[in-house]
């Protein structure tokens, strides 16, 4: 169902099933060119909900530019089956060479291999394999994304978008910023209701670090309108940074109680003692989808503190474990 935000601009619903995220909130600014800003799943109900969507308000693909906030596949899935000849796909330049390799087999077969030293079983991650969202539900090979950069402007249906670098839930997320109506857009930044899942990413020393550091940049932004990736905006964009710092650090807090009474954990199994919301009663029965996402949180929280001098890791077999310093 379509929500009208303001002149120009609407608000897309789309459902993402069986995913606990619920929906993306996908966002069009009309005008003489379209803006589409993120796009949902590649699968079946996510393109009939944006065709339905799209259809209602009479939006004409061929002249409707497509912005990714970042990589991931609820965001990024539907790019390259909405993009039409002549238009663009923009994404910052660190997310937009990771998605062609997200189709990459090699990659994962690396990712997996971590997952393996992280602590997952051998069999945990082969049923993995095929079933991970994160790989499954991506845009069809594309070659011609236009990366932008951190102050770039994009102008659409009478709105000036600044485009706002903000790694650490992915390595390029990006948001946008409309300075004169003080509308921000956030992507998976800032969330509401729900925190965006922080995790370690192959070549990334400290996402948490970065993640923490672009909370920062955006802060203090004039912002009186807050469109969320996800859930709807509750309160100040100050107020919610406050909160997801805060978060964080009893997090890291909880991290560093747990190496501690534990020593030689894996990742795996401090993510089995950390508080999660989610419907399951133990960490066994946790979706093994959702704990792939849970050790990924972990993870960047130890990346985080092993950074800081707090924590040391070794290998034991093909297993790391951690340990207080």
């Amino acid at each position: 169902m379509t929500e009208r935000l303001n002149e120009n601009l609407w608000r897309l619903d789309i459902p993402l099933v069986g995913n606990p995220l619920k929906n993306l909130n996908s966002y069009l600014i009309t005008g003489d060119r379209n803006l589409l800003i993120d796009t949902g799943f590649n699968e079946p109900a996510c393109r009939e909900a944006m065709l339905q969507q799209l259809e209602e308000l009479h939006v004409d693909l061929n002249r409707t530019d497509i912005f990714l906030t970042h990589v991931h596949h609820d965001h990024s899935g539907l790019s390259t089956f909405l993009h039409r000849p002549g238009c663009q796909i923009y994404i910052s330049e660190k997310d937009g060479t990771l998605l062609p390799a997200i189709r990459n087999d090699e990659l994962w077969k690396k990712r997996y291999r971590r997952c393996i030293s992280n602590g997952f079983s051998e069999t945990e991650t082969r049923a993995l394999w095929g079933t991970n969202p994160a790989q499954t539900r991506g845009p069809e090979p594309f070659d011609h994304y236009h990366f932008v950069k951190d102050g770039d402007r994009l102008d659409y249906g009478g709105y000036s978008l600044q485009c706002i670098f903000t790694p650490g839930h992915t390595p390029g997320h990006m948001c946008l910023y409309e300075k004169e109506k003080k509308y921000f857009f956030t992507g998976d930044h800032v969330l509401f209701r729900i925190t965006p899942n922080i995790c370690d990413w192959l070549g990334v020393e400290d996402s948490l670090g970065d993640y923490l550091v672009s909370l920062d940049k955006i802060r203090d932004l004039p912002a009186e309108r807050l469109f969320p990736g996800h859930r709807v905006p509750l309160g100040t964009l100050r107020d919610r940074v406050d909160f997801l710092k805060e978060h964080h650090r009893k997090r890291l807090q909880g991290v560093m109680e747990i190496v501690e009474a534990h020593p030689g954990l894996t990742p795996y199994e401090i993510a089995g003692r950390m508080q999660w919301k989610i419907k399951a009663r133990n960490w066994e029965e946790f979706p093994l989808v959702q704990k792939y996402f849970a050790t990924g949180e972990a993870k960047a929280h130890l990346d985080y503190l092993t950074v800081r001098g707090h924590l040391t890791h070794r290998l034991k077999g093909i297993r790391n474990e951690y340990f207080i310093l």
